[in-house]
């Protein structure tokens, strides 16, 4: 949370520097540097010497590639290559045979250096004589931004004994030291997103931000996994000083992309931001059964062309809400997205019902089944009987064995749950009611054995030919160890050609897809056609998505990567936080802001949640609808199977919270449900406000003292609603 004293810090700064935003507009363009292109929006200047650029709004914001370095405290005590960084628009880092890694820049003593003007800008071409490595970069206005692409086809990966690894273009840009703006920060992509403020001091062990786009490739076999943190599912980074800032969106090479976010006082007293786009595959190279290993680095390139696209904002857009708007703009003009229609889609609470399990004894698998698909009518008849009236279902477990079943084999639908003519009755009589009903899968996964699935030829491989695989153990008697295998991206698109046209015959309204959402590998497998990259991985999983919309109106994704928006119909367990770490100093609703009003998102299961009332607050805040897992059953009968982490799932245990948070939730969040989020700020400490595009503003007090807001009390750990006018609703 944003601190009180922190608060008063920022506007007590703002008061002393009000006039350095204003002054921009009157700073003189260096002599060295050449206006290469402009438009209403954009003026771009270049330095031909080495491709240092500055771009200039026509507002009167200035943004530059590097920072003067005169102005930087101890710069004559930097090493030669980071004199050279902080002056070079591009870095690169390279590898040899043995496995070292160095770096280079525009001030690398054997670096050729070519200027050309181009349509709406200019190209600097850098060729590194030593290392056999080139590349041109082009940089051109479009509209209100600046568009640095790399083409593949002019890319010289290296000289065979030297290879290019990542690189950085603008690494530097908009970097600031922290006394230039207090109230300064950084945007990472971490979660919900996450905001890592400019501070005068750091701590000694922290070395900044280093994230993957879509997290770890599971390909790459890193033995490591922290469970602790948020996926990362926007291509994004940005920085905000004072009444200007910027915004970096990654449109081809995300996938094989870093964000990196480093704070004042690591080498350097600036704050800087940037994308590293990767060239090669770090991976594991195993030297024990283990799993222990070394890394090295693939030496077969990710092909593809590399662009970041970078807006800039100034005066009241010039913040992580200005930043979320831009996104939102253009998640709607280059992927498709569009508003949520209200008169189809209104906002329904997301339940989802268990259907089986199983467990093992010396006879073999035992089905346990807790929620039946006569049972499941049951449960939705009390939902609506108690007032629950606006409800959407999602079935998991429905298939055969249940929800660790032997994938992907997943039809007929499980006997004990009542089959086929069970489920297609289940479908009947919830279309009676007026219910939509949906069918949890996964086409990512394969499990256990007598599922029709090859690992040798169907799996996803490392580089170093090893199935990616995970074993699950049960630890309690009667539960079982399975093997996950990992499906190469290419046959789960079979599967899903197989099995997708079937599962609609039973007539249910739409899919929730469990993993497609949430993960992206790329596959090494030499039984499949041609080596799959990760972006190759992503246009497969869009395939599937698309295939499914051929056969169903509904689809839902779990997690949420941004390259799904504009083709899925909602997300579940939509990232509601940033990762609790050192680098990272505030949860922001960035991913909210950009989507709301675009798709519906809802939160993880509120009933297993460790911490209900600040889940449900902070729900409200980010404008996420509630999601319930519930069973017919007990769920004590889950706990020999290796769903025994479902341990609070009884319907009648849930019944009236779930109808209190019905109407606490769903019917305030249902009438903001279409529209934007136009706001978000914190109020005092602990107390934020979420405005939407009506004036609807909902104020959430996470603190334990009551705040007044427009003469209204709201209490400590709840929240209320003002229209426009500030009055209660």
């Amino acid at each position: 949370m944003f601190s009180s004293k922190r608060m008063l810090m920022m506007t007590g700064f703002l008061l002393i520097f009000v006039t350095a935003g204003v002054s921009v507009a009157a700073v003189e363009i260096p002599e060295d540097f050449q206006l290469t292109a402009q438009n209403e929006y954009l003026e771009l200047y270049a330095r031909p010497e080495d491709g240092q650029l500055i771009v200039r709004d026509r507002a009167g914001g200035v943004w530059y590639s590097n920072p003067d370095v005169s102005t930087i405290d101890g710069f004559m005590w930097l090493s030669d290559a980071w004199q050279g960084n902080l002056q070079s628009p591009i870095y690169l880092d390279y590898f040899d045979k043995r496995r070292n890694v160095r770096g280079a820049n525009a001030y690398s003593k054997d670096v050729q250096i070519e200027y050309a003007e181009i349509d709406n800008g200019f190209a600097m071409r850098y060729y590194f004589e030593n290392t056999g490595i080139g590349f041109t970069v082009e940089y051109t206005l479009a509209d209100n931004s600046l568009t640095a692409y790399v083409p593949w086809e002019q890319v010289q990966i290296g000289n065979g004994d030297l290879q290019l690894l990542a690189l950085r273009l603008l690494p530097f840009l908009g970097a600031q030291p922290s006394e230039a703006d207090p109230s300064g920060y950084m945007v990472v992509p971490d979660g919900s997103g996450g905001l890592v403020w400019f501070k005068e001091q750091v701590s000694l062990s922290q070395t900044g931000y280093n994230q993957w786009i879509y997290g770890l490739d599971p390909a790459s076999a890193e033995p490591t996994y922290d469970p602790y943190r948020e996926p990362v599912v926007m291509p994004i980074f940005g920085m905000k000083t004072w009444d200007q800032a910027f915004l970096g969106i990654i449109e081809e090479g995300q996938e094989s992309a870093k964000v990196i976010a480093t704070p004042a006082g690591v080498i350097t007293n600036l704050n800087w931001i940037t994308a590293e786009l990767w060239y090669s595959q770090s991976i594991i190279m195993r030297t024990s059964r283990q799993g222990g290993g070394i890394r090295i680095f693939d030496e077969n390139p990710i092909p593809g062309d590399r662009r970041i696209r970078f807006y800039f904002l100034t005066d009241d857009q010039a913040d992580y809400v200005g930043m979320a708007q831009t996104y939102r703009e253009y998640l709607i003009a280059e992927q498709g997205a569009k508003r949520i229609d209200s008169k189809t889609w209104q906002a329904p609470l997301l339940v989802e019902l268990l259907g089986a399990d199983y467990e093992t004894n010396i006879f073999g698998p035992v089905i346990k089944p807790v929620t039946t698909f006569e049972q499941a009518v049951e449960v939705v008849d009390q939902l609506l009987a108690s007032g629950v009236d606006n409800l959407i279902i999602n079935f998991r477990g429905w298939n055969r064995m249940g929800i660790h079943g032997n994938l992907p084999r997943r039809l007929p639908p499980e006997k004990e749950l009542g089959g086929e003519e069970g489920l297609r009755s289940l479908v009947d009589q919830l279309h009676e009611r007026g219910i939509r009903i949906l069918l949890a899968d996964d086409y990512t996964i394969a499990r256990g054995s007598n599922n029709g699935f090859q690992p040798s030829t169907q799996a996803s491989r490392t580089a170093f030919n090893d199935l990616i695989r995970m074993s699950s153990y049960g630890f309690a008697i009667g539960a079982p160890d399975v093997t996950t295998y990992l499906i190469s991206p290419k046959i789960s698109l079979e599967y899903a050609e197989r099995d997708i046209p079937k599962i609609a015959q039973y007539g249910v309204d739409g899919l929730v897809h469990l993993s497609i959402g949430s993960a992206l590998n790329s596959d090494h497998n030499p039984n499949i056609e041609a080596k799959i990259q990760r972006r190759d991985a992503r246009l497969l999983y869009k395939q599937l998505i698309d295939l499914t919309r051929e056969y169903v109106d509904t689809i839902g994704v779990t997690t949420g990567n941004a390259y799904l928006i504009g083709s899925i119909d909602f997300i579940q367990d939509i990232p509601l936080q940033t990762t609790q770490d050192s680098f990272i100093d505030q949860s922001i609703p960035f991913y909210q802001i950009a989507v709301h009003g675009l798709v519906t998102y809802y939160t993880d299961h509120l009933n297993l949640s460790i911490n209900p009332t600040r889940d449900l607050l902070r729900a409200v805040e980010y404008g996420a609808l509630p999601s319930f897992v519930l069973t017919a059953e007990p769920s004590w009968h889950l706990r020999y199977t290796l769903s025994s982490d479902m341990y609070s799932t009884y319907y009648l245990d849930w019944l009236d919270r779930t109808v209190e948070q019905y109407q606490k939730i769903n019917l305030k969040l249902q009438q903001v449900h279409d529209q934007f989020i136009v706001d978000h700020r914190p109020l005092a400490a602990d107390v934020f406000l979420t405005e939407y595009e009506d004036g609807t503003r909902f104020v959430v007090n996470y603190g334990t003292r009551p705040y007044d807001y427009s003469g209204t009390t709201v209490m400590g750990n709840s929240f209320a609603v003002f229209d426009k006018e500030g009055q209660i609703q």
